[in-house]
């Protein structure tokens, strides 16, 4: 059972499936996944109580059929250099490989849609163009410096926990980024006069926001919790 103190990064830990109700719901779970209920219920303006049973009702009827496919289960069981493995090859590649594809269709849409929905795309490359930055850089201080330094130091010093701080806080740059683009384009809906490749980078930028918020919630919630609270064992 949860209560107005759950933490929203606790429910997803209990079942994964809330993380599409979360996204849907626009609650952020990871880089602010230490927020209680109540807490986001005060910051959307409703009732905890009702925050709360609606919560509970969508984990009540939670199924296999619904589940994403993610493994925070097995994930939750690695020791911390196995998730260091898993979040370079699971998501450092995906995310790169994603940025990459979608670059040159994001300005191709904007060539060739800006006459009806430039005012639009002109923001979202904008919001792109600074995410990619955000990404690729935190992609390279977590490669070369922080992550060898705790496969090095089983025990974090107290340097390396401001390193683990220093990443969380690229988390929240980034997170609040991809809100915007979610706020700006209403879950990456494309216009009813969207072409095939206007709906096509859409549905890749909402599978890069998908990805980037469960490596996040990954990174904060589990990894560095982890390695914080037990040096890595």
């Amino acid at each position: 059972m949860i209560d107005i103190h759950t933490k929203i990064e606790d429910v997803v830990k209990v079942d994964s499936n809330m993380i599409g109700f979360f996204n849907k719901e626009k609650i952020d779970f990871c880089c602010n996944g230490y927020m209680t209920i109540a807490d986001v219920a005060k910051e959307k303006n409703i009732d905890p109580i009702i925050l709360v049973r609606k919560i509970q009702d969508k984990l009540d009827t939670s199924n296999s059929k619904e589940k994403e496919i993610i493994d925070l289960d097995d994930f939750k069981e690695l020791r911390v250099g196995e998730m260091i493995d898993s979040i370079l090859i699971d998501h450092h590649e995906k995310e790169r490989n994603l940025l990459f594809e979608i670059d040159p269709l994001l300005n191709k849409i904007l060539s060739v849609h800006f006459e009806h929905h430039g005012g639009d795309l002109i923001m979202l490359h904008s919001l792109f163009a600074s995410l990619k930055k955000e990404l690729e850089e935190h992609f390279i201080k977590e490669e070369k410096i922080t992550f060898p330094l705790m496969l090095e130091n089983e025990y974090p010093t107290k340097d390396l926990i401001r390193e683990v701080e220093a990443l969380e806080a690229d988390h929240e740059k980034a997170g609040d980024l991809i809100k915007e683009m979610i706020e700006l384009t209403d879950w990456f809906k494309a216009p009813k006069d969207a072409c095939g490749t206007y709906i096509h980078t859409f549905d890749l930028l909402e599978e890069l926001v998908k990805d980037v918020f469960v490596h996040i919630f990954k990174e904060n919630s589990i990894m560095f919790e982890k390695y914080r609270g037990n040096g890595g064992k």
